[in-house]
């Protein structure tokens, strides 16, 4: 595995996660700090299982690496959302069944 695009790649996610932190629009709620750091280590992990997959040079791993550690909150925090709406309504389903 190549070091030089692995360390390019997971720069870049944390200085995406950065610029995302301080892009936030207003009324939206803030991650808190252990969130933000969990986000970047998988982010960072899955930037180096990518820049080892597809052979990728330093400054394209840093490019995608920032890409994903910029928008990369939206899609996760859509695909939670949804996954605690529907375990919502199977738990509503389950203690309060319609007669």
């Amino acid at each position: 595995m190549a070091i030089m695009p692995a360390l390019f790649g997971v720069s870049g996610v944390v200085l995406g996660r950065c610029i995302a932190q301080s892009v936030r629009r207003e009324g939206e709620e803030r991650v808190t700090s252990r969130t933000s750091i969990a986000l970047t280590a998988l982010f960072g992990m899955a930037m180096v299982a990518i820049s080892a997959y597809m052979q990728l040079t330093p400054f394209h791993a840093l490019g995608v690496g920032a890409a994903a550690g910029f928008i990369g909150l939206g899609p996760l925090e859509f695909i939670a959302e949804q996954f605690s709406e529907r375990l919502r309504g199977a738990i509503d389903g389950f203690f309060n069944p319609r007669k």
